[in-house]
């Protein structure tokens, strides 16, 4: 369903419209008492001494601010009122915005008053949340309120009205145009998160049955590695790629794992993707088996597009991580395969690397095609695509991190020299046997050494 017709919907219409004004409700209790103390503070201790002359008039200015400054502290305290906050809102701005246009008024537009309404207005009319109906109304109230006390003090439209009307009608555009563009990203957050309630709910049932203290944690731990057994592709699978032959493995430093790898095809293409969440451990596998899910689900709708696929997923590791004021983001590798050889990439992840028949080899950097997923909001900015080929005996690895920075006794990196170095040796032989002389020998390299992260490779190679 569209953003936009999914909040023309009259019930998710009513729950917008109803967390806006909770959310304002809130602001009042930090705003109002600040628009009572300041024109109070400015009554007796600047306007008398400051602005002897008009000492009066610029008192019946202030008196709007207060008056309507407590009447929204009064709402504020209210909770059946919560609903209502847009509504106090409105009369917090309007009552400082009568204040300024007052105050602009009897001092014949001096340039402190004059910085005063611009101010307000701008931000009324751009910070402040209410809708453009709401602002617009005071800004209109404003400038006739204006207008009346200015005319009627007899000053005449000089230079200075005419400026005055200028910049702050200019300010209260430029800021009410903001404002529009601040309700779009408003409305499309609102989207995102009713779009993943369903998911979340999900994930949410799923942590209430881990905590369930009548179950051992050890069994815990079974079932969710049962799962993620389950989720990560079968030979079954990524056979079905005719001229491909795949092998994959995944070995998790804890019981579950946080690394990620799926073959998805198409008969002569697919989608090939490889990721590493921050950490390991039950959290960052129950991140990667949400990731696993939202990507098999989009890559038959988007399959024609990878880097749609990749925005999607960011949006929804990033709306994750906040609402679970979570640190774990993950590197994430899309990968579709056009056949004959010919893929397109997009994500950063770590390098690939090209094992030739001859022995030489390809080092793939990553970095120019993406970001890390879930650490920004909008990824679109940073992701490219790169085309490259595998040619007939070609040798493709992806890997994880926890390969190439596995230590041994000597603190020591198998590093990517030493996945190289394993893969020559067996490059001619099946992508099953070059992913087992991988692992055994980084195994080899660590010894006894315990295994700091998860582990997972994948083999590709062209056999046709």
């Amino acid at each position: 369903m569209e953003r936009k017709k999914l909040v023309q919907t009259p019930e998710l219409k009513v729950e917008y419209s109803k967390e806006q004004s909770e959310t304002l409700w809130k602001i009042n209790r930090v705003v109002a008492p600040i628009t009572i103390i300041i024109p109070v503070v400015l009554i007796m201790f600047s306007d008398s001494i400051n602005f002897p002359n008009v000492y009066r008039e610029m008192f019946v200015g202030r008196i709007y601010a207060i008056v309507l400054g407590f009447v929204v502290v009064i709402s504020s305290l209210v909770p059946k009122l919560k609903n209502r906050g847009h509504i106090f809102s409105f009369l917090l701005f309007l009552g400082f915005s009568l204040m300024a246009a007052h105050l602009s008024a009897v001092m014949n537009n001096e340039n402190s008053s004059l910085t005063n309404w611009i101010l307000t207005t701008i931000i009324g009319c751009g910070i402040l949340p209410i809708s453009l109906s709401y602002t617009s109304t005071v800004v209109i109230i404003s400038f006739i309120y204006y207008l009346l006390v200015y005319f009627n003090l007899g000053f005449l439209p000089d230079v200075a009205f005419r400026m005055t009307l200028i910049n702050v009608g200019s300010a209260s555009v430029a800021a009410m145009a903001f404002k529009v563009a601040q309700f779009r990203i408003r409305e499309r957050e609102f989207f995102f998160r009713k779009s993943l309630r369903k998911a979340n709910g999900e994930i949410e049932k799923l942590n209430e049955k881990l905590k369930d203290e009548n179950v051992h944690l050890t069994t815990e731990l079974e079932v969710a590695k049962h799962i993620q057994t389950i989720v990560l592709p079968q030979k079954e699978e990524y056979a079905s790629f005719e001229d491909l032959d795949i092998s994959c493995l995944m070995i998790p430093a804890d019981e579950v794992g946080g690394d990620y790898y799926d073959t998805i095809s198409f008969g002569k293409n697919g989608i090939i993707t490889m990721g590493d969440v921050t950490d390991h451990g039950l959290h960052s596998g129950l991140i990667m088996m949400m990731v696993h899910t939202a990507i098999r689900a989009l890559s038959q709708i988007e399959k024609n597009d990878i880097k749609r696929i990749f925005e999607i997923i960011n949006k929804l590791l990033f709306d994750f991580r906040h609402k679970t004021s979570d640190h774990r983001i993950m590197t994430l590798l899309i990968l579709k395969y056009e056949g004959v050889g010919q893929f397109t990439l997009t994500g950063q992840h770590e390098s690939l690397l090209i094992i030739s028949p001859d022995g030489s080899f390809q080092d793939l950097s990553l970095l120019d095609y993406g970001m890390f997923a879930g650490l920004e909001e909008n990824v679109t900015p940073y992701l490219d695509t790169l085309q490259f080929e595998i040619k007939k005996d070609d040798v493709l690895i992806l890997y994880t991190d926890g390969i190439t920075e596995a230590m041994n006794s000597n603190n020591e990196e198998f590093g990517k020299g030493g996945i190289i170095k394993a893969a020559v040796t067996v490059r001619k032989r099946s992508a099953d046997k070059i992913k087992r002389a991988i692992i055994d020998n980084c195994l080899k390299h660590v010894g006894h050494e315990k295994l700091h992260d998860d582990m997972s490779i994948m083999i590709i190679k062209k056999i046709k």
